[in-house]
């Protein structure tokens, strides 16, 4: 809510919005930058319609209301179910104050753009009770999370110990020697992002072990640190591509399936983030032959489909070059290619148009049919659905979800994708036969 031509309206609109809610919890997104007059009743008709001990989840993209004064008096009256508070820019210190005192164990996730000493000052009483903490701004120094937290979310690697820490994401970029002089025993998922490896590079030798580590994700375009990573009990592995061209991307990737020195092998789900070619996805496929399912996600609907064709409908070859290849590498692998693999997710980035879905059933068919002899028995196809942030009156965005909805919590900048369609071999047949998928995932949210 910001400076608008017709405030009446807009409070008009929120109210009959609120009524639509009936008593759910909710799920709240604020932007308010108002003078106190129009910040008055806009919370007067919130407190009335929606008080604070309804709200679900918080985000806040800035809350900024002048002079204005929160009327609360009662402990009950405030954020007493709130379970989650994603904190992106600026918020009132009335509020801050409100919400860190009245909010109970139901609270377990903390977002903020805020570094460790800051949460430590504004939200104690949140911090002891949280499982889950992002951070969006380096510490001045090294720090030990309490106890309670096991997800941690932080710009860059500043802890003193880890040994509660079950899930990890680092988002800036990381030297990998902070993974050669610390205990990963209970870490079960990691997710970073690898900078500059000529200044911290270890010996061919030097192995980091992750005995718990089941989720990895690894961005950017140097997955040559994972020839350094041991992690037995690992199920799933992401490539996701930086900043570079995918090209960097693709030959960042070749070059860590064929280090000798790389020896991860996924039992779940393997997926790359950005087009493959011929060569890198024989490579992929060859280098986890205990994946179960292989998630590729495509640019363009031509080389898509002329990579998938290249390496599914001519098994036979693939095979054979796979096993040059392996001759070649002398490496220790020795499972036959595709007895593991079950299901194959497409993921394909450009607009969906009329026909689409047709051409790709007839295409999955084919897959199928070619890959007789095989464990891969499904494929699912799906399509990047584009969605703008749509703003409300005057620049103004709150969002409010009903609980009782399974729907997006709030508004969502990230890609969002068409419900698939599935092709499935039968267990006693020899062709496939195409499933549609009637799960949507539209939701019944209510933009104001």
């Amino acid at each position: 809510m910001s400076s608008t031509p017709n405030p009446d309206r807009y409070l008009k609109m929120l109210d009959l919005q609120l009524q639509r809610a009936g008593s759910n919890l909710l799920d709240v997104f604020l932007c308010i930058d108002v003078e106190a007059e129009l910040a008055r009743p806009f919370f007067g008709l919130m407190l009335h319609r929606a008080p604070f001990r309804r709200w679900r989840t918080l985000e806040i993209l800035k809350v900024n209301w002048g002079s204005y004064a929160l009327p609360i008096t009662r402990e009950d009256d405030g954020f007493v179910n709130l379970e989650s508070i994603e904190i992106s820019y600026e918020c009132e210190p009335d509020l801050v104050r409100l919400i860190d005192r009245t909010a109970t164990s139901k609270m377990t996730v903390f977002h903020a753009n805020l570094s460790f000493e800051e949460v430590q000052e504004f939200f104690p009483n949140i911090l002891s009770k949280i499982s889950e903490l992002e951070l969006g701004i380096e510490s001045r120094g090294d720090f030990s999370p309490p106890p309670n937290v096991v997800t941690l979310t932080l710009p860059s690697f500043q802890l003193n110990s880890l040994s509660h820490i079950l899930h990890l994401t680092l988002t800036y970029r990381q030297s990998i020697t902070p993974f050669f002089i610390h205990d990963w025993t209970n870490l079960v998922s990691l997710d970073f992002i690898v900078g500059d490896l000529h200044s911290s590079l270890p010996p061919a030798q030097q192995i980091v072990s992750f005995p718990s580590l089941e989720t990895l994700i690894i961005r950017g375009t140097l997955y040559i640190a994972l020839a350094h990573f041991s992690a037995p009990r690992l199920r799933d592995l992401q490539f996701i591509d930086g900043w570079n061209s995918v090209l960097d991307s693709v030959d960042g990737l070749h070059e860590v399936l064929s280090h000798p020195s790389f020896l991860l092998s996924p039992s779940g789900v393997i997926e790359v983030h950005f087009s493959l070619n011929k060569k890198t996805l024989t490579d992929l496929i060859w280098a986890f032959p205990l994946m179960k399912t292989l998630k590729l996600h495509f640019e363009e609907d031509y080389d898509g489909w002329e990579t998938v064709k290249s390496v599914f409908c001519n098994w036979r070859t693939t095979k054979r070059m796979a096993i040059q290849s392996e001759t070649e590498a002398t490496s220790s692998h020795s499972t036959v290619l595709m007895q593991q693999l079950v299901s194959l997710d497409l993921r394909l980035k450009w607009d969906y148009e009329e026909g689409m879905s047709e051409d790709w059933k007839v295409r999955m068919l084919k897959v199928l049919e070619d890959t007789k002899g095989t464990s891969l028995n499904e494929i699912r196809c799906s399509w990047m659905i584009r969605t703008d942030y749509m703003p409300g009156p005057g620049g103004s965005y709150i969002l409010l979800v009903p609980s009782i909805f399974q729907t997006i919590v709030s508004p969502d900048l990230g890609p969002k994708w068409t419900p698939p369609i599935i092709c499935q071999r039968q267990p006693d047949e020899k062709k496939g036969e195409i499933l549609e998928d009637i799960q949507g995932n539209e939701g019944n949210n209510m933009l104001i």
